[in-house]
This record gives structure tokens, C-alpha cells and sequence, in this order.
């Protein structure tokens, strides 16, 4: 097997994984649907792609919450992507303010 085809697998895999947990079952897109929808709520262009950020881990902890046993990473590690993209974000919008 050739180094292309090795790294080819290695992404297939944790996409494989990444996907189970962040995905609905029978739509591999969901996760996207869901935080476009709460991208919309925003105007500015950065606090849409801070949303984005939020709504796809908000998907995550959607579909792990409700009965998925996580893959790749843990559900506290979602809850602390959370709190670490919120502070980002509070810290940007201060920035932004100053």
C-alpha cells in the first residue's frame, strides 16, 4: 500500500469516526444543517462563523446526549470546546468594541 493510499485510509477512519459522532443517523450533513440555521440568527461575519463553531459542537452534544456513545472525543471535551469558543468570541467582541 502506498503512502497516498495509507493517509487516504487515516482520513477515511476519523472522518468515519468524527462523523457517527456529530452527524444524525441517515444525514452525514445534519451537523451543518443545524448551525447554518443558528448562523442565521447573526449579520456580522465573524459572529456568524463563531456561531458556526457553537452549532456544530451544540449538534454533537445533540446527538451524543440523546444516546450515541462518542467515538472520538468525549462529551465533556464538547462541553469544554463550548466554554472555550464562547470565551473566544466574548473576547473578540470586546476587542472589537475597544
Amino acid at each position: 500500500m502506498s503512502s497516498v493510499e495509507q493517509i487516504c485510509n487515516q482520513i477515511q477512519e476519523i472522518h468515519a469516526r468524527k462523523n457517527h459522532d456529530y452527524a444524525q443517523e441517515g444525514n452525514p450533513y445534519s451537523n451543518f444543517d443545524r448551525a447554518a440555521i443558528i448562523a442565521s440568527w447573526f449579520n456580522d461575519s465573524t459572529d456568524k462563523v463563531f456561531a458556526t463553531m457553537l452549532g456544530i459542537k451544540l449538534a454533537r452534544l445533540a446527538e451524543l446526549l440523546n444516546g450515541k456513545t462518542p467515538k472520538n472525543e468525549s462529551v465533556f471535551d464538547s462541553f469544554l470546546d463550548l466554554n472555550t469558543y464562547s470565551v473566544i468570541w466574548h473576547s473578540e467582541r470586546r476587542d472589537r468594541r475597544e
